[in-house]
C-alpha cells in the first residue's frame, strides 16, 4: 500500500528559506485564548457599544486572566501546563537549530518565526536552549543596558572564528519577530521600543465588586440591562481602573480591538513586520508553517494570499483539530495553500504533534491534509 508522505518534514525543507507564524493557540494549554464564550471574545465586548461605559472593567479582567501569565516569571511559573507548554517551546527551539545546522555553507543559516504572541516563551525556551548550543537568537533588539527594537537588526547574521583565524563558520540564527508586541517592550521619550525583560509579573487588579467577567458575558448576551448599572462599581473601584487604565496604556501589546496598537510608534512596528514577512515569503523555495494561528488578522491573511503568486511558495497550515479545519478553510479558501488536520474529532494537533510531525516525521495515520 503507498503511504503519502508527510509534505512538510524537516527533511525535505532544510534546505529552504524557513519560516513560521505561530499564534495563540501555542500558548493556549497555559495562557487562555480571547474566548470569553461559544460566540463572545473579549474583541467582542471592546468593540461593542453596549460596553463602551464597562471598558475598563473588562480590560482588567483580559490583564488578569491573560496578560498577567504571558511574563512567564514567578510567581505563575509553578504549574503543570507552564512547565509543559515550556517544554514544548523548548523542544521546538532545539529541533529548528538542528535543522538549521544541516544548511550547506553556501546557504544562510537562518529560520524567522513570526509570532502575533506577547509571552515569553519563546524567549525563555531559548535561554535554555542556549545552555547546550550556540546559535544566535535575534530578538530585533541591539545594546547592553538599553536594548533598542529595530526591524533592520533581524538581517544580522553571527559567524564563529577560529582563535587563530584559521576557519570560520555560520552560526545557526533564529529571529523572533513580534508582530503583536511583547510585554518585554516599552517606549522611551524619543520614540523607541525598548526591550528590557521583566523580572517579576505585575500585581493583579484587584477590585471590591464581586462580579466577574463571566457575570458581565451573561448579562452582555442574555439581558438588556445598562452593563454599567450591572456592574454597580463603587468610587474605590472606578479609582483603581483609572490608576489600571494608565498603566495598561504603558505597555506595547496588540489591543483586543480592531485599532490595534494605541501608539503610533507600536503602529509603525507592526507594518514593518507586515513588509518583512512579505520580503521573506516573496524569496525563492520559501517555506511558510504556520501553528495555532486563526488567521484572524486580517493584514496578515492578505500578505500570505498576495504571496501566493511566487510559484515557489509552500504555505502549510496546522489546525488543532477538524472544526478549526473548516473555519481557516473558509477564511483562506486557496488550493495552493495545504491544511494539515487531525481526521476524526477525537484527536488534537497540539505543540507536542506539530513537533514531531514536522522534525521526527513520526507515524501517525490519524493525521491527513489537504492536496
Amino acid at each position: 500500500m503507498n503511504v503519502k508522505e508527510f509534505p512538510c518534514k524537516a527533511s525535505t525543507i532544510f534546505d529552504k528559506n524557513i519560516n513560521f507564524l505561530f499564534g495563540s493557540g501555542a500558548s493556549a494549554a497555559y495562557i487562555p485564548t480571547l474566548w470569553l464564550s461559544e460566540d463572545t471574545t473579549y474583541e467582542t465586548l471592546l468593540t461593542s457599544e453596549a460596553c463602551a461605559d464597562v471598558k475598563d472593567f473588562i480590560l482588567s479582567a483580559y490583564f488578569n486572566k491573560i496578560i498577567r501569565k504571558a511574563f512567564c516569571v514567578p510567581p505563575n511559573v509553578n504549574s503543570e501546563k507552564y512547565n509543559s507548554t515550556l517544554k514544548s517551546y523548548s523542544n521546538f527551539i532545539d529541533e529548528l537549530v538542528r535543522l538549521l545546522e544541516k544548511k550547506g555553507t553556501n546557504q544562510i543559516r537562518r529560520a524567522n518565526i513570526f509570532t502575533t504572541n506577547y509571552d515569553l516563551f519563546f524567549e525563555t525556551a531559548a535561554d535554555k536552549s542556549l545552555e547546550n548550543k550556540i546559535f544566535h537568537f535575534n530578538d530585533g533588539a541591539l545594546g547592553f543596558k538599553k536594548r533598542r527594537l529595530s526591524i533592520s537588526n533581524f538581517h544580522i547574521t553571527t559567524w564563529h572564528q577560529g582563535t587563530h583565524d584559521m576557519y570560520k563558520h555560520e552560526l545557526p540564527t533564529v529571529n523572533l519577530i513580534k508582530m503583536h508586541g511583547s510585554v518585554s517592550w516599552n517606549r522611551d521619550d524619543n520614540e523607541i521600543i525598548n526591550i528590557d525583560y521583566p523580572i517579576r509579573t505585575p500585581e493583579r487588579i484587584r477590585l471590591e465588586n464581586d462580579n466577574t467577567i463571566a457575570d458581565l458575558v451573561d448579562a452582555f448576551n442574555h439581558t438588556n440591562d445598562d452593563l454599567k448599572d450591572f456592574l454597580n462599581l463603587n468610587d474605590s473601584d472606578m479609582e483603581v481602573l483609572n490608576d489600571f487604565k494608565d498603566f495598561y496604556n504603558t505597555l506595547a501589546i496588540v489591543n483586543p480591538t480592531k485599532e490595534k496598537f494605541s501608539e503610533t510608534v507600536f503602529q509603525q512596528h507592526y507594518y514593518q513586520s507586515l513588509r518583512l514577512l512579505s520580503y521573506e515569503l516573496e524569496k525563492p523555495q520559501a517555506v511558510l508553517i504556520c501553528f495555532g494561528f486563526s488567521f484572524q488578522d486580517e493584514h496578515i491573511l492578505e500578505i500570505i494570499k498576495r504571496s501566493l503568486s511566487n510559484p515557489t511558495l509552500k504555505v502549510f497550515v496546522f489546525c488543532y483539530d477538524f472544526e478549526s479545519k473548516r473555519k481557516i478553510g473558509d477564511l483562506i479558501k486557496d488550493v495552493r495553500i495545504t491544511l494539515i488536520y487531525p481526521k476524526e474529532k477525537e484527536h488534537k494537533i497540539t505543540f507536542d504533534t506539530f513537533n514531531d510531525r514536522v522534525f521526527k516525521s513520526e507515524n501517525g495515520d490519524w493525521v491527513t491534509w489537504t492536496n
